[in-house]
């Protein structure tokens, strides 16, 4: 009599389904990644462009900035292009500041921030 061998392995049907949902997740996963990646440099970029409007915020009510006036600044390795509007108000003493803040390569806007200034007569 003779026996035979019980053969243990996978079948090539069971090797490529289990290719597949691998690559079906690493797929999702990079995807998801590169999501990730994006999301955090554009958080980066509105959050210098923001302390860029807070500087030329603070300049205007210092009465460095004279009103309506268009300028570049380098903050943190980056050039930004922001462009400051100083609005009269129904109140004569109050100003209202306006800095609208781009990035330098294309002209994207990328914050607006909206304040106001005593102005004694």
């Amino acid at each position: 009599m003779r026996f035979q061998k019980k053969v243990v392995g996978f079948t090539l049907i069971e090797v490529l389904i289990a290719l597949a949902i691998i690559s079906i997740a690493l797929t999702a996963m990079i995807k998801a990644t590169s999501q990730d990646i994006r999301d955090t440099s554009y958080l980066e970029d509105k959050m210098i462009a923001h302390w860029v409007g807070l500087q030329v915020i603070n300049e205007v009510r210092a009465d460095i900035i004279k009103s309506n006036q268009s300028n570049e600044t380098d903050m943190l390795g980056k050039k930004w292009r922001w462009k400051e509007s100083l609005i009269e108000t129904p109140n004569p003493h109050i100003k209202k500041i306006t800095v609208t803040v781009f990035r330098k390569n294309d002209d994207m806007k990328i914050s607006t921030l909206t304040s106001y200034k005593y102005v004694a007569q």
